[in-house]
């Protein structure tokens, strides 16, 4: 059976990608995903051999087809996007902004308009050292992340069975929104990296509220430490109210940013890939019982 491991942050910059990218090129095999498609980080720190590139088509958009369209102007009216507008000749156009409802098909007597797909993004497979990286870019603007989100991880979950590979890990986006949500659904475990600032356990117990609403347990990791004991307690007290499992604690370090300029995670480095190793092993550990 195929177990997915979720990594999240509630904030941007906790360090959530170089963590997973860690944990990834520590495991036999998997099949890794980058759930994050609005900035896709995770392929940068993962070395790969690309294998496919393919279109990823989000939501439908409306389209004239001007010789059946008598300029009757219901479409605009029934726009509830202010996406159609007739130009001065009567030639009636459909701009960016529309968001596939297809309210104005609706309504066209003359079935003068259809729906069309349009090109979200891209997705794509490769090749990494110990299995399989899957990740995608959204077209800045374009909507329908979540959709996306669904698609890389089910073929990711193809593989692994195809393969037979018995972890995926998923790089999920910071925050708490539906992307998030996308990224979690089904997952068997989460882990959340949170960093120790004020910021940091504020977007923690949002994203610890989300994930025990679905009901899935998750493991807390300590990033950037060392600032305050205060703040920490504070993570340390929220994880328990939430029944979450502190399991490991990363002190701020400038030889770690320094390390991931070079493109080296933290288990490229002697003083951190015992303590990768051992979050691996309380995570699979986790998973078999």
């Amino acid at each position: 059976m195929t177990r997915q491991i979720a990594i999240l942050s509630g904030k941007g910059g906790a360090g959530k990608t170089s963590i997973t990218a860690s944990i990834i090129k520590m495991m036999n095999s998997v099949v890794a995903v980058d759930a994050d498609v609005n900035a896709s980080n995770l392929p940068i720190l993962l070395p790969h051999t690309q294998q496919s590139t393919k279109p990823y088509y989000g939501m439908n958009i409306a389209q004239v087809d001007h010789d059946q369209c008598t300029g009757c102007a219901l479409c605009l009216s029934a726009c509830q996007f202010d996406a159609i507008s007739m130009a001065n000749n009567g030639r009636i156009l459909i701009d960016s902004d529309c968001e596939g409802c297809a309210a104005c098909a609706f309504v066209c007597s003359e079935n003068a308009i259809s729906m069309a797909e349009r090109k979200g993004g891209d997705w794509y497979v490769s090749s990494i050292d110990n299995g399989y990286l899957i990740h995608a870019d959204l077209i800045p603007g374009e909507d329908n992340s979540g959709k996306l989100i669904t698609k890389v991880r089910n073929e990711a979950s193809a593989i692994a069975k195809e393969q037979n590979i018995a972890y995926i890990v998923i790089d999920g986006p910071p925050g708490t929104s539906c992307q998030a949500i996308s990224s979690i659904t089904g997952a068997d475990l989460v882990l959340a990296v949170v960093e120790e600032s004020l910021s940091g356990l504020s977007d923690y117990r949002r994203l610890a509220e989300l994930v025990q609403k679905f009901s899935i347990p998750h493991f807390v990791l300590l990033n950037k430490a060392g600032f305050s004991a205060d703040v920490e307690e504070n993570i340390v007290n929220a994880a328990a109210e939430f029944d979450g499992t502190i399991i490991g604690r990363i002190p701020f370090d400038r030889k770690i940013p320094e390390a991931l300029q070079k493109l080296q995670s933290l288990a490229e480095m002697n003083d951190y890939k015992d303590i990768i190793i051992e979050l691996l092993e309380q995570i699979t550990s986790s998973l078999k019982n």
